[in-house]
């Protein structure tokens, strides 16, 4: 096995293990519970008639994969996509999926696919991931329950990506205006890349993202990343996501933390930082809407 295949799989691996803890009186948030887009693409408006092919999933558990793509057709269906897991037209856009289990916790194991889109070309046009938790016996048995909902949950996601409508913009009347500071400690590429990922994931939700810091924006977010030795050949890894009105006052606070092989965060973060973005959006969406100024909260 190459250096550079044996490094991603360590990185994979790795994107599925960030656990999240909640500061002060925040709920815990669900770990990958929405969208990671791909980097710089718009929402895609499908042409009329379009159809998707969903390929079959890639990981595992095999009895869940397996029955995920008929299920996955049989939701976007249901929000009147044209979709299919067995047939696929010149003209089909293509839909892949990649599933990755977290660790499990009292009993459960969270699945999470990872979903890309493919025009007709080939061309990757977006990402989105979902969420769902269950029994381990029930994703090993392929229980049919469990995968609907997980297939509900990508449905969901999928769905914003075939609206006629663009992503939420930088400059909006009425909604809540966030600056993304920056994430300092990082090593390797870690504060770009994570910067970079919660900037895109946070530009699904209904807030208007600024840049700069005189715009005037309501929130402010930055984050600091803490690596310790925690052993023989591991390293503790600690995200603090910290959010502030644009007076100071600080909101609340989004951990992430877990053990990783030493230094194998210390080059580029690739898929990782998208997982860690995407694990901590409950919790920020969670002090978004704490500290959000009263013109900009929904009824």
């Amino acid at each position: 096995m190459s250096t550079a295949l044996y490094g991603a799989r360590r990185r994979a691996a790795a994107a599925t293990s960030f656990l999240l803890l909640a500061a002060a009186c925040q709920p815990l948030p669900h770990p990958f519970a929405d969208d990671v887009p791909s980097p710089g693409s718009p929402m895609l408006t499908l042409p009329d008639m379009a159809s998707v092919s969903i390929a079959p999933l890639a990981g595992g558990p095999r009895a869940t994969a397996i029955k995920l793509g008929p299920a996955m057709a049989k939701a976007l269906q249901a929000r009147d996509i044209a979709a299919s897991d067995r047939t696929a037209g010149l003209g089909s856009y293509a839909l892949l999926g990649r599933i990755q289990a977290m660790p499990p916790k009292h009993g459960k194991v969270g699945l999470v696919v990872l979903w890309e889109l493919r025009d007709p070309s080939g061309k990757r046009l977006d990402a989105r991931a979902a969420h769902a938790v269950a029994a381990s016996g029930d994703w090993e048995a392929g229980n049919d329950d469990a995968i609907a909902r997980l297939a509900a949950a990508g449905a969901d996601q999928l769905a914003g990506l075939m609206q006629d409508q663009a992503p939420v913009a930088a400059a909006a009347g009425g909604r809540t205006r966030l600056l993304i500071g920056a994430v300092t400690g990082a090593p390797g590429d870690g504060g770009k890349a994570l910067e970079k990922a919660i900037t895109l994931l946070l530009k699904r939700q209904d807030l208007a993202i600024v840049t700069d810091p005189h715009a005037g924006a309501d929130l402010v977010l930055d984050a600091a990343v803490a690596l310790d030795r925690s052993g023989a050949g591991q390293q503790h890894v600690r995200i603090v996501w910290r959010m502030r009105r644009k007076d100071g006052d600080e909101i609340g606070t989004v951990a992430q933390e877990n053990d990783v092989p030493t230094g194998l965060l210390n080059g580029a973060w690739g898929d990782v930082a998208d997982a860690v973005a995407a694990a901590a959006q409950d919790g920020i969406m969670a002090l978004v809407a704490r500290g959000a100024p009263p013109h900009s909260r929904k009824s």
